[in-house]
């Protein structure tokens, strides 16, 4: 066991994968603060939408043309109160990006004059503009997408044309400078959000770095917490670290099973960038930890052989080679020490 042990120590790789998502250099790592449009009607997946916005530990503001918006059946007609009204937004500057949510038909919308001004405005200072299924149609009716690749509601694709667009159906997120496009706003909203964070040049596609993996104690016996310390590191942030354990073929060293449930969480430190957990219950053998960690976009690295541990049925025995060296020596120090007082005795 000992010699697969250290067999694995000499051996141990690194490995990682991460999604395949288009690249993007990252500007800033201030948070991203960002302009949500919503109409009356608005949709079921904003609430999901906006859950991953959150994620990405992005500021978001809401806006409507009326304090109180009611949202689609979907939704149970839910009413929403908007952070702001647009006729009180007078500057842009604080924002990275505005996007128009989904919903209905946003009637309102597309047909006032004080939305389409605050659209005509984000584009030219050069904002991130993006909207998701009908809100494309609100780009149209503000006229920012003459000669643009879009994609949107299909319903509407006279008024994308009429607008001067290239449209294009049931593709993925389209990105053309910057206007973000998006439609199937349930099968895609991951990857439009992802386009929308590259277009404002935060996204990134490699998953966390491992920094070390620490196991307290290495070798335990049955019925001891093993305590285990992994360092991990992300320019956008870790979201998750996961690990998992198998158990190990005593021969060859390769992976058997899964040892400890399917995987379990390491937790955050008072230390950033510190992920810790305890594992316990496991049986008899050795094993090596798997570590599983993705960021803030949900990027996903793997490192195998991170950590390897054994479980034994008693405790070793101490290695007393290193006491013995001055144990012996007294011992004969003290002997010949007491012969000299027994003849020191004895003459007197």
């Amino acid at each position: 066991m000992i010699a697969v042990i250290v067999l694995l120590g000499f051996s141990t790789g690194i490995g990682s994968f991460v999604t395949d998502n288009v690249d993007a250099s990252i500007e800033s790592q201030d948070p991203v603060e960002i302009l949500l449009l919503l109409d009356h009607g608005y949709g079921g997946n904003v609430p999901f939408i906006m859950d991953i916005f959150e994620r990405y530990g992005w500021s978001m503001t809401t806006t409507g043309l009326n304090e109180t918006l009611i949202s689609c059946s979907y939704l149970g007609f839910e009413e929403l109160t908007v952070d702001i009204l647009m006729t009180e937004i007078s500057d842009l500057s604080q924002f990275d990006a505005i996007t128009i949510m989904p919903g209905n038909s946003h009637d309102l919308l597309r047909t006032n004059q004080t939305s389409l001004n605050l659209i005509n405005d984000a584009v030219s200072e050069g904002l991130v503009v993006s909207a998701w299924c009908r809100g494309v149609r609100v780009l149209a009716a503000a006229d920012v997408i003459d000669g643009k690749n879009i994609t949107g509601n299909a319903d509407y694709e006279a008024e994308y044309i009429a607008a001067g667009a290239t449209f294009n159906e049931l593709v993925p997120p389209i990105i053309d400078g910057d206007i973000v496009t998006g439609v199937r706003s349930r099968f895609y909203r991951s990857e439009i959000c992802e386009a929308i964070a590259t277009a404002i040049g935060v996204y990134e596609p490699d998953g966390p770095s491992l920094g070390s993996v620490t196991a307290t104690p290495q070798q335990g016996v049955i019925g001891i917490t093993i305590n285990l310390t992994a360092e991990l590191n992300d320019v956008t942030g870790v979201y998750a670290v996961n690990a998992k354990i198998y158990t190990l073929n005593e021969t060859t060293g390769e992976k058997t099973s899964i040892a400890y449930l399917d995987f379990f969480r390491l937790n955050t430190t008072s230390v950033e960038g510190i992920y810790s957990g305890a594992i316990e219950d496991l049986e008899l053998g050795i094993y090596t930890i798997d570590i599983e960690a993705t960021d803030l976009y949900l990027n996903e690295a793997v490192y195998g052989y991170a950590a390897n541990i054994s479980v034994v049925d008693q405790t070793p025995p101490p290695d007393l080679s290193g006491l013995m060296q001055w144990v012996i020596p007294g011992a004969m120090i003290g002997t010949a020490g007491v012969v000299v007082l027994v003849v020191f005795l004895k003459r007197r």
